[in-house]
């Protein structure tokens, strides 16, 4: 199984990359050696949509580019009872 190395930007929080797992091309290389960047976690790709990261999309970005940058954001809602 597949699995994602995903990092996150030091500068801003709301940015990531992944790379696949054990990929030493360049640009995957690269993600792992920014200074601008910290891993973070480490994602199986089971196939299976998660909260901001879809695994389907990360593999066809890789395959073109050698990584998958992102966003992620949090709003926060209220809820109807408080």
């Amino acid at each position: 199984m597949t699995a994602f190395e995903i990092y996150q930007s030091k500068q801003n929080p709301l940015h990531y990359v992944a790379v696949e797992e054990g990929d030493d091309r360049e640009n995957a290389e690269g993600v792992r050696k920014s200074q601008n960047l910290q891993f973070l976690v480490r994602v199986p790709d089971d196939g299976e949509p998660r909260i901001a990261f879809d695994p389907k999309e990360a593999v066809s970005r890789i395959a073109k580019t050698g990584f998958y940058a992102f966003n992620v954001t949090i709003t926060i809602r209220e809820s109807a009872d408080g």
